[in-house]
């Protein structure tokens, strides 16, 4: 009689208990998302290389709710007419995408001015060169509407009601007498 081997017992314990399935899920879901954006940041060379459009400045090039895919670049690359993501010069840990109209190269360094293509005044500050997150690449029409209503109290309910649902769900179905564990 072969002796069961450690990886199938594992399986073993995963199949017959509910408990070890939702931890399971769990730390499968951690690991694809931050794995996933993990590899997006070394490929796009972007801490933040994924954001989400908040507001509606820059309608109709980009709308609220989009998911937006940003590149880091070299801040000398950056010309007029290309989008960038910046930290708001007031404040800095507020992220603003906008389109560049003005590249300004002075002796203190470089600097850009910005607009929202929605908004009818180029905006009220110069963005240094240090402030710059990255460049738009792409986007994902309105996937992000529903990370921009789970960021608030609703939202988070919403997600504690899922999880205690999926838990309950693995539990009715794991009692003796159950469809799923009678196979």
């Amino acid at each position: 009689m072969q002796k069961e081997s450690d990886f199938s017992k594992s399986v073993t314990l995963i199949r017959k208990n509910p408990t070890a399935r939702v931890i399971l899920l769990i730390v499968l879901l951690f690991a694809a998302t931050y794995g996933g954006v993990e590899v997006l940041r070394i490929g796009l060379h972007s801490d933040s290389p994924l954001m989400v459009v908040s507001s509606g400045s820059m309608i109709p090039t980009l709308n609220v709710g989009d998911i937006i895919i940003v590149r880091g670049v070299d801040p000398q690359t950056v010309t007029v007419g290309t989008i960038i993501i910046f930290h708001s010069p007031v404040d800095y840990e507020m992220p603003i995408v906008h389109r560049v109209i003005v590249v300004d190269k002075q002796s203190n360094g470089l600097f850009f001015q910005t607009k929202g293509d929605n908004n009818p005044v180029a905006d009220g500050w110069r963005v240094p060169a240090q402030n710059l997150i990255g460049v738009f690449v792409a986007k994902v029409p309105y996937v992000g509407l529903l990370s921009l209503e789970l960021r608030g109290p609703l939202g988070i309910t919403v997600i504690i009601l899922l999880v205690a649902l999926i838990i309950a769900l693995e539990y009715r179905d794991s009692r003796p007498g159950s469809k799923k564990a009678s196979h």
